[in-house]
């Protein structure tokens, strides 16, 4: 009944650099679902966080899933670039917030140290590993919508063990991994993945690319910029296309979609698709449009036709600049649905000719 995956998380109390950040009691609450959950869970933390933690876990019966590794925020690998980090805010941070510190940054760029340290330990013997924020909120509302506790541990269990994965939150023009556009893509946040969650589902893949996200952690701090570990993203998932699986959706709907598309389709349309479509992003348009329709086609969802049907058109845009015979498969498909199904028919009704007009370039 435990999953063939090891969980990674971290919770620090940060309180003496910020009284902005949350307290203990705080971090404790919204951490608790979380220590609830039934898995091999390492959990890095300090030594003032240490015992209200395992105590949770011990009275749980979870003690014996569970692996403390407990260091100061001053002996993780990052310290060393606080300075850097605090000077580069006092030159350059639009973004500043104050919710935040250079410290609480510094913790989310060691994401990828905290999971590389806990694959090469493999305390579990585990396959798979995956990484989650611990502060999940109560009953993982930060991350998941009507939560059950089946959910997280499907996706340990079932996801699989040949990629990379993590869930694409929006699209972000591929310029701004170029060094010349730092600058400029630090000016805001841009919405890039939901860092909260991945997992590594090929230990080989997730060592080459949690190591490349520490360069670019590295590279970005020494280049005066880096507010936040999500942005670090951007060039990794080009990059590394092939290694990475994808799922899509909003923050708070990570864990409903991370194994397939079961909500906010309208989200995925509107601010995944279409943008993809709109940056002439063809590939990862089409992969997207694939996996909504496949939910879709499973009677995974409620169908909405209105978003089925624009969803096949976009496929068929997209797969046009991939391969034609592909396009011209996807349009057989297309007219076959309106000839079979009437309410693929109203939605292909209300504008006839530029879809046939469309369609045209491959018949």
């Amino acid at each position: 009944m435990i999953p063939d995956c090891t969980l990674v998380t971290a919770c620090y109390d940060l309180t003496k650099y910020s009284n902005k950040l949350r307290n203990m009691q705080d971090l404790i609450n919204t951490m608790k679902s979380l220590l609830e959950t039934p898995c091999y869970l390492v959990i890095f933390t300090d030594n003032s966080l240490y015992n209200s933690i395992f105590k949770i876990r011990n009275e749980l019966n979870l003690s014996h899933l569970t692996k403390f590794i407990v260091k100061e925020f001053e002996d993780l690998n990052v310290y060393k670039y606080v300075d850097i980090v605090k000077s580069n805010r006092e030159k350059y941070h639009p973004t500043s917030d104050e919710r935040t510190c250079a410290e609480s940054h510094l913790i989310c760029c060691s994401k990828f140290d905290f999971v590389l340290e806990t694959i090469n330990l493999n305390p579990f013997n585990t396959a798979k590993f995956a990484w989650i924020d611990s502060s999940v909120g109560i009953n993982f509302s930060k991350i998941c919508l009507n939560y059950k506790n089946n959910m997280l541990l499907k996706i340990l269990n079932n996801a699989t063990t040949d990629k990379f994965h993590i869930q694409i939150l929006n699209v972000t023009d591929k310029r701004f991994s170029e060094s010349d556009n730092l600058r400029e893509y630090y000016n805001q946040y841009r919405w890039v993945v939901c860092g909260g969650f991945f997992l590594v589902g090929n230990k080989d893949i997730g060592i080459k690319i949690l190591t490349e996200l520490n360069n670019v952690f590295i590279k970005t701090t020494n280049s005066g910029y880096g507010h936040g570990e999500e942005m670090f993203y951007l060039e990794i998932l080009d990059k590394y296309y092939d290694d990475i699986n994808r799922s899509y959706g909003d923050y708070k709907e990570i864990i409903n979609n991370f194994l397939s598309i079961n909500t906010s389709v309208d989200y995925i349309y509107n601010y995944i698709i279409k943008n993809y479509l709109d940056y002439g992003y063809n590939r990862e348009c089409y992969e997207c449009c694939k996996k909504l329709i496949m939910s879709f086609e499973n009677y995974d969802i409620e169908i909405n036709y209105n978003i089925y049907f624009l969803t096949l058109f976009q496929s068929y845009v997209s797969s046009y600049y991939i391969d034609k015979t592909l396009a011209k498969t996807t349009v057989d498909k297309i007219l076959l649905l309106i000839d079979e199904n009437p309410y693929i028919k109203v939605e292909y009704n209300k504008n006839k000719g530029f879809y046939d007009s469309q369609f045209n370039y491959v018949m």
